[in-house]
């Protein structure tokens, strides 16, 4: 599957992939080549005004002949020709559009070599699964067969994302273009959308194609269509919109803490949806965001057993407890009138962090502390990198951590960030970037280990009479 912007070439690289993979069949013993594929699209309509038409360009015009076109009852291509080494391709490119799940009926009995699925984000899990059942049936000796897909960027709640960014199911490759356009950060703040030096098949399209495109068009049709970058289904205003790059901050990779590297961070949301974000701060000031732990209808002690501790054991057992510090919201300073215990006093004397509380959570203060890293490069690399296996922060900032639309004419959002299931991970991760930057109240953690030296030598001195 490859991912990229408008005129990016994909559709006619995955065509010439597809005629490659015809000529390449191993021949039988009469030397025939053959091979029999299908090219799915949404809609009949689209089939022919785009896929057909895109598909004929190449294999059937006035200048290349390499077989038969008819167009009823199946709009299907009959390639024959022969190679130089005297062998004879003869392959079938059927045309079928698929634009319900009930659709994938169609393919049923089918007995195919591989199929093209163009413009992917349009098909449902349904007609891929129909499909990817139907491939390497035929001929006998199919020395290739499987899916070969071109899309534009989809958003975060597609199925293409989630195979492409999380599964990462074995047997499948994704491929991203980089997009014709990228953002430019203003000096007063914002940004402009410029050409990107690094897009591909430009020579093959007319100059200044992409930046042309951008007057009028509003940032989330850019994003997707020329910035090829995943969308959003949200319906309010990302709140990191401005700062986020899904490219340039996610790494490839899922990201390991390595002792040597810096020390070891983590930030706190509390109640019963607690998060905890992992990061490890390198001697340089880059922040790496490592691990996301999420709960829901879970207290800090039941969180910090069976969530934290378990991951801080195994996945950072070479960081020494004692050594880990932890930043949270500055309200988790208060007790609690069960046991009159805090949260962060709780880190702190049942868990041995060293934890500490914020200097402010005001919204604003923290929205700008992940904006810093975000905004900065330090050594020409972004100052903020984000473990690929974060899923839940990703989609976030990608849209589901947001400004709430309000219910009035014309585009107006709430000040405060919607609480959703995103919301609580980003403010863990916020005061993760507030403990890197230095805005801890550092004489609160003082004050509470003096409490508490205190309140054990009151009890050990009743224990004893003295």
């Amino acid at each position: 599957m490859i991912m990229g912007p408008l005129g990016s070439g994909k559709t006619t690289g995955s065509v010439q992939r597809v005629f490659d993979q015809m000529c390449e069949q191993e021949p039988d013993k009469f030397g025939v080549r053959a091979s029999r594929w299908v090219a799915v699209r949404n809609t009949y309509n689209q089939l022919f005004s785009s896929t057909i038409k895109d598909w004929c360009e190449l294999l059937h015009n006035e200048k290349v002949r390499l077989g038969k076109f008819v167009k009823s009852p199946l709009p299907t291509h009959y390639l024959h020709f022969r190679l130089p080494d005297g062998t004879t391709v003869k392959s079938e490119m059927m045309f079928i559009a698929l634009d319900r799940p009930d659709d994938a009926n169609k393919m049923r009995g089918t007995q195919i070599t591989g199929f093209w699925l163009n413009e992917v984000k349009e098909l449902s899990k349904e007609v891929i699964d129909m499909c990817d059942g139907r491939h390497g049936r035929y001929p006998d000796n199919c020395s290739w067969s499987g899916m070969i897909g071109d899309t534009n960027a989809p958003d975060t709640d597609h199925w293409y994302y989630q195979f492409a960014e999380e599964l990462k199911p074995k047997g499948w490759k994704f491929f991203r273009q980089p997009g014709g356009v990228i953002r430019k950060k203003l000096p007063g703040g914002g940004h402009e959308w410029v050409e990107n030096p690094n897009a591909e098949n430009l020579h093959n399209l007319r100059k200044r194609y992409y930046i042309r495109q951008v007057p009028s068009k509003k940032d989330s049709w850019i994003k997707v269509n020329l910035a090829n970058e995943y969308g959003s289904v949200s319906t309010g205003k990302p709140i990191y919109e401005e700062n986020w790059d899904d490219v340039k901050h996610v790494s490839k990779y899922p990201l390991a803490a390595i002792p040597s590297f810096g020390r070891l961070m983590l930030g706190f949301d509390f109640g019963r949806t607690p998060a905890c974000i992992i990061g490890q701060l390198m001697p340089n000031g880059k922040l790496r965001v490592v691990k996301e732990l999420i709960a829901t209808g879970m207290g800090i002690r039941k969180f910090m057993d069976e969530i934290v501790m378990p991951s801080l054991k195994k996945d950072f057992k070479k960081f020494p407890i004692k050594d880990i510090e932890a930043y949270g919201d500055p309200s988790g300073t208060a007790k609690s009138g069960n046991d009159e215990n805090s949260p962060l006093g709780i880190l702190n004397d049942e868990y041995n962090l060293t934890a500490y509380p914020t200097a402010t959570n005001t919204p604003l203060r923290r929205w700008e502390s992940v904006g810093w890293f975000l905004d900065n490069d330090i050594d020409g690399h972004p100052a903020f990198e984000l473990g690929a296996d974060c899923h839940v922060l990703k989609k976030g900032f990608n849209g589901g951590y947001q400004f709430r639309r309000l219910n009035v004419s014309g585009e107006k959002y709430s000040e405060a960030a919607d609480k959703n299931s995103y919301s609580h991970p980003h403010d863990a991760l916020q005061y993760l970037c507030q403990g890197a930057q230095g805005e801890i109240n550092y004489s609160w953690r003082d004050q509470h280990i003096d409490a508490s030296a205190y309140k054990q030598t009151v009890v050990a001195d009743s224990v004893t009479g003295y």
